[in-house]
């Protein structure tokens, strides 16, 4: 028996992770499908996942602040740190305070082919470039300022 369907079938496939569940082929068939419809539909680079940034005017501060807050946190220099707790890390940015706007990064599989895809759609996009911390990352700007940074692993 189909364990999607509840229909009797000569044939069904166990999963993987769970032999005991078992699928018939029309069932697998049509998750299949589904499967490539929403990879058609989000393109050939997946988000893997996204971190905040915070323009902050003195990290050392916002990185005690954060401590206080039950974060763990490490810095990238005395510019930029990061506050990480549980599932999330904030990025903390050193800035003047006169451009406060919103940001977002995104933990992409392909910069480059994000960067390119955005071109194409007739986009500015700052980078992809390498950096020592071993990303390859972009940037891109909404038009009311709000900051898209995007990277991916160094090959």
């Amino acid at each position: 028996m189909c364990a999607c369907c509840n229909h009797e079938t000569p044939t069904t496939v166990a999963l993987h992770c769970n032999p005991s569940i078992e699928i018939c082929s029309d069932c697998l068939d049509w998750l299949v499908q589904r499967r490539d419809k929403q990879e058609r539909a989000a393109g050939p680079v997946r988000i893997v996942f996204h971190d905040a940034i915070f323009p902050v005017r003195n990290v050392a501060r916002a990185l005690d602040h954060y401590r206080k807050l039950g974060f763990e946190t490490d810095t990238h220099d005395e510019t930029y740190g990061f506050a990480s707790r549980d599932n999330l890390t904030i990025h903390l940015e050193l800035s003047d305070g006169s451009s406060e706007r919103g940001a977002v990064y995104l933990h992409v599989t392909d910069a480059d082919a994000l960067a390119e895809a955005w071109r194409r759609a007739g986009l500015e996009v700052a980078g992809p470039e390498d950096f020592d911390y071993g990303k390859r990352e972009g940037s891109h700007r909404d038009r009311d300022g709000n900051l898209i940074r995007f990277g991916s692993p160094l090959a």
